[in-house]
């Protein structure tokens, strides 16, 4: 969305002085943008850290689960330490580029998610979905990084020269249009 009174200049001063209705309308407006942008941002850096989370969980249930089923069967050696170096090499992986690293390329993410493959086949799957679950957060990241505020989406202090409104939800167009009265005599054209 465009702005005619709001820069990121001003954003980043976290406050505006309101001269007329339209600038307080847009300001207004800015405000409900930045807090639904906020809520979206929040929401796909949760659903990006359930999945790698969830991942975690899986692998290691199934890692429990495959010791259980083999327990009173032969398995080589060297299958067992190929699992445990697929186990021990995604975590590390996993941990340090994800969580240490804030890497969120869907390459790196698929790169790092193939030494599960060396526990069981059935983890195929995760290179393919953290490549989707890359591309969807980049994807999200690169439209919220095109909005007015980003990353942190501030909420714009919206006040009034020698006003009587102490927040937001007491500034209306009345008050607004009362101050200008009281300051500024006129015939009521203006506003």
């Amino acid at each position: 969305m465009t702005y005619k009174y709001l820069t990121q200049e001003v954003i980043d001063s976290g406050g505006r002085n309101i001269t007329s209705p339209e600038m307080f309308a847009e300001a207004r407006l800015y405000n409900i943008e930045a807090m639904k942008n906020s809520v979206k941002r929040r929401r796909v850096h949760a659903l990006f850290n359930t999945w790698v989370i969830t991942q975690y969980v899986l692998v290691i249930w199934f890692m429990f689960s495959l010791i259980t089923v083999y327990s009173n069967d032969y398995v080589a050696n060297w299958r067992i330490i190929l699992a445990a170096l697929g186990f021990l090499g995604y975590l590390i992986l996993v941990t340090y580029f994800i969580y240490m690293k804030n890497c969120r390329e869907r390459y790196v993410l698929c790169l790092v998610s193939l030494p599960a493959i060396l526990i069981s086949f059935i983890f195929l799957l995760f290179p393919a979905a953290n490549f989707g679950m890359g591309w969807y957060y980049n994807n999200e990241e690169n439209k919220l990084s095109k909005e007015l505020g980003y990353p942190s989406f501030p909420r714009l202090l919206i006040t009034t020269v020698n006003s009587d409104a102490d927040s937001i939800t007491n500034l209306t167009y009345d008050s607004i249009r009362e101050k200008a009265n009281r300051d500024h005599p006129h015939d009521g054209t203006f506003l």
